[in-house]
């Protein structure tokens, strides 16, 4: 290959899904460019590759790739001067590679640790860098108190171009913090990732991850929940991160959400018995399922397939396995750090009973319900009774003090009713909260409560109740939380003519699933999910658009999928979207909507794709249409919207005018 085709393959090969394919395929370009003549083409083929084993799991490998691609920057240092940035930001990964690699003696990390510095040094940047990475070394050694000296030397370095971005530095600094016991130090130190200030690609993926514990051990249940609802879906099937994954199946474990733990093991099962995969990120991996496994067999669910095999037979492979990667380890450091901690985690008893995650699972484990203890007859009124019936009573007029009686009743009924009595009394405490402003959050949690109550006796109160929580964390604008409960009952499934086929279960009228479909097509719109969007506004539609009660909905929604569909490049079919709401919204008298949509429809037409068959042209005849039509309207009609809508009307009108003219 000459260095044309070279880059060609390249390309090509970027085009494949990370995995081993696309590294397996990158060797195979690899050893083709070693032997051809550009020196700047081979090195640019090994930085994808050391790239690639990154994101497939298999940092163990990039080492090699790494010390060729320095070879080749050293020996050639005109021909790949260009590359030098690319290059001394990979070492770093190289090094962090080492570190979690047993194969390689501590000596020659250390010796590598002098290396990085000096190269470091000698092109100007700063220490930042090698210092965290010494800092990663002396936790894996058990060295806290060295670890956190050199995290705070490392901190006060100036930052630069090689020094990873505020978010990923973040996730490195809370993460010791953990392991220092410092639960609370950690969360200070993730919170701009966890509240959306900071975020990278890798991030807040990991952040979230590592997060679920510490939040659920300092009493923040309402976010390690949506840690685990936001974040789960961020990590899901990623080889790289199979470390996260991990993490959401112990917090699985530990929250009585065993089930869902199962769920996502079996996901991944294929990761179980992946023996190529780097020992870093296998030991995580098979340290995550075996606390589920571990927890299966101690409610007396050994019997429960996770993959292949019984959780408790799978335990015993997995046990063995860790033990040895916990060796290899702390042979190669010379310490027990690694076996102690992985040990601990093992060891660990649940956190909490149960945390309500909202979430139907496929797996059945969970436990038996709790038999009240007998009741003496001087007690039939017990003090839970009592609390209910004054709650009910004052629910209407005094809802937050019903609040108070029936959380009461809840605590003090929890080991004496009966379960269909609690999930009634779970539910009345949801209506309770309902009728509070400003109180989705509290009610989010509750309604979860309640449906995890109504579980085992009813499948349609526990739907409802999990949609009740969906809607609230609409409304709150925490749209992550929302669509991962709307997702289950609402996803649309394709049948076998192709035609979507939506779960008919849910226990509604028609004109209530619409109105939660659109709640459900804007948290999806909120997450940049418009073409998952546009299917939820279609799908409402469908339910409503012949009922003349709903013309008004009717026209909302139409106009919602337009929106939608414009946002994901379907130009024609949002331009028809357009122009079918103005004429809706017209019929109805809604000056405003009516304007809003043809002046959209007007841009799709000025600037439209290949599929619309307009120009600039017809874009600005629309939108003269449109002014003529509104200034009409302002001679018979004095209402502000009309004004409002005029005034908009004209300022785009002449923002597409200077645009005509500046074709």
């Amino acid at each position: 290959m000459d260095s044309a085709e070279i880059r060609h393959a390249l390309a090509r090969a970027r085009t494949v899904p990370e995995g081993r394919d696309r590294t397996r395929r990158l060797e195979t370009l690899a050893a083709t460019a070693r032997g051809g003549a550009d020196r700047a083409a081979e090195a640019e083929v090994l930085l994808e590759l050391v790239q690639a084993y990154t994101y497939a799991g298999e940092r163990d490998l990039a080492p090699i790739a790494i010390v060729r691609l320095l070879r080749v920057f050293d020996e050639h240092p005109d021909a790949t001067a260009e590359l030098s940035r690319s290059v001394h930001w990979y070492m770093k990964w190289m090094t962090s590679d080492l570190i979690d690699n047993p194969a390689v003696p501590l000596g020659i990390v250390r010796r590598w640790f002098d290396e990085l510095d000096n190269r470091y040094r000698a092109a100007g940047y700063s220490p930042r860098p090698v210092l965290k990475l010494r800092s990663i070394l002396a936790r894996d050694l058990g060295d806290h108190q060295e670890a956190a000296r050199l995290r705070a030397l490392a901190l006060d370095a100036p930052r630069d171009e090689m020094t990873d971005c505020e978010a990923c530095e973040g996730n490195w600094a809370g993460s010791l913090s953990v392991s220092m016991g410092e639960d609370a130090d950690a969360l200070r130190r993730w919170a701009p990732v966890l509240d959306g200030r900071r975020r990278c690609a890798h991030e807040p993926h990991r952040v979230r991850a590592h997060a679920l514990l510490p939040l659920v051990r300092t009493g923040g249940f309402d976010s390690a929940r949506a840690a685990h609802l936001t974040g789960y879906p961020l990590v899901e099937g990623i080889a790289g991160l199979r470390h996260a994954v991990a993490q959401h199946i112990e917090f699985c474990a530990l929250t009585g959400n065993e089930a869902r733990g199962v769920d996502i093991a079996t996901e991944h099962a294929d990761w179980l018995t992946d023996s190529g995969a780097d020992a870093n990120l296998r030991l995580e991996f098979l340290t995550g399922v075996g606390v589920l496994l571990r927890r299966l067999v101690a409610l007396g669910r050994g019997d429960v397939r996770v993959g292949e095999s019984a959780a408790a037979a799978l335990l015993e492979t997995l046990t063995a396995e860790i033990e040895g990667l916990c060796a290899r380890y702390d042979a190669r450091n010379g310490t027990g750090s690694v076996g102690a901690v992985v040990r601990a985690r093992l060891d660990r008893a649940p956190l909490v009973d149960h945390l309500p995650l909202g979430i139907r699972t496929r797996a059945e484990v969970r436990p038996p319900i709790r038999l009240a203890p007998p009741v003496t007859a001087s007690a039939r009124r017990p003090e839970a009774e009592q609390l209910a019936e004054w709650a009910v009573a004052r629910l209407s007029v005094d809802p937050a003090g019903a609040e108070q009686r029936l959380r009461r009743a809840l605590e003090a009924g929890a080991s004496v009713l009966p379960a269909e009595q609690l999930a009634r009394l779970s539910s009345l405490l949801v209506t309770a909260i309902s009728g509070q402003r400003g109180r989705e959050s509290a009610l989010a949690d509750a309604a979860l409560v309640a449906a995890w109550r109504w579980e085992p006796l009813s499948a349609a109160d526990a739907l409802h109740h999990t949609l009740v929580a969906a809607r609230a964390y609409h409304r709150a604008d925490r749209h992550g939380e929302a669509v991962a409960l709307f997702e289950q009952p609402l996803s649309l499934e394709s049948d076998s003519s192709g035609q979507s086929s939506p779960d008919t279960s849910i226990p509604y009228p028609p004109t209530e699933i619409a109105l939660i479909r659109r709640q459900f097509g804007e948290s999806l719109n909120a997450l940049n999910r418009y073409r998952d969007a546009a299917a939820q506004f279609a799908e409402a539609l469908r339910l409503i658009e012949n009922d003349p009660q709903q013309r008004e909905l009717t026209a909302e929604l139409v106009h919602a999928e337009a929106a939608a569909l414009s946002v994901c490049g379907r130009d024609a079919d949002a331009l028809a979207g357009y122009l079918r709401a103005g004429d809706l919204f017209a019929a109805l008298g809604r000056i405003g909507p009516r304007a809003r949509s043809v002046r959209a429809a007007a841009w799709l037409q000025f600037w439209g794709a290949e599929s619309i068959a307009a120009s600039p042209r017809v874009g600005l005849a629309t939108m003269r249409t449109l002014l003529e039509d509104l200034e009409r309207l302002a001679r018979t009609a004095s209402a502000s919207e009309v004004r409002g809508e005029l005034l908009h009307t004209r300022r785009q009108l002449d923002t597409m005018r200077e645009e005509a003219n500046a074709i």
